[in-house]
């Protein structure tokens, strides 16, 4: 979270003030994230994994302060295992889902911006093992600066969230399970976001 705020704050450090949001002013954005892991042991054995995720966004200016919008999602996992006797085991999953959100902003200096995010969020497997459904509701904080008329970068933190996942096994067995959570140091992230509807200034 420390390397974010630096890093909003540097970016603060080389623009330049510019005119507010307005009502109608349109913006695409999200974040893109990657995880790689690749383990040996000893037994012998190996299991590598990836994860690739999607989340744009698109947000619409109701008011000079406050966002509405959409959030489609897509992810991909893949993990592949080779046991001590050498057998190999892949698993692999899609993922995809749509939530909406709302975004009020709260002006701190020229260009930089706190804001409140609560958000809905639906997603669900396509691809792989039972097919669970979830259900997320959360409440973020975060930051954000406008570089200039068209471009902004913002930082979302985890803030408190609300998970319902639902699973049907397919055997006549079903699975549910809900859990809360409030984390404000690893449930991070950093977007970038591209007004539609501006010229640069």
């Amino acid at each position: 979270m420390k390397q974010c705020l630096l890093l909003l704050f540097f970016i603060s450090g080389i623009s330049s003030a510019f005119a507010q949001f307005e009502k109608g002013d349109l913006y695409v954005g999200g974040n893109f994230g990657l995880s790689i892991d690749t383990r040996e042991s000893s037994n012998p054995g190996s299991s590598s994994q990836y994860s690739i995720n999607l989340n744009p966004n698109l947000g619409y200016f109701i008011s000079d302060r406050s966002v509405i919008g959409v959030i489609p999602q897509v992810s991909f996992f893949r993990s592949a295992t080779t046991t001590s006797m050498n057998t190999k085991i892949i698993s692999e999953n899609v993922k995809g889902g749509i939530g909406l959100f709302y975004r009020r902003y709260f002006p701190v200096i020229d260009n930089f911006y706190l804001f409140l995010e609560p958000k809905a969020m639906f997603n669900r497997t396509f691809k792989g093992e039972n097919n669970p459904n979830y259900l997320g509701f959360s409440l973020a904080p975060g930051a954000s600066y406008r570089i200039n008329g068209k471009w902004m970068v913002e930082m979302t933190l985890g803030g408190l969230v609300y998970n319902y996942t639902y699973t049907n096994s397919g055997t006549n067995q079903e699975y549910d399970d809900k859990r809360i959570a409030f984390d404000l140091i690893t449930a991070n992230s950093i977007g970038i976001v591209y007004f539609i509807n501006q010229k640069d200034q």
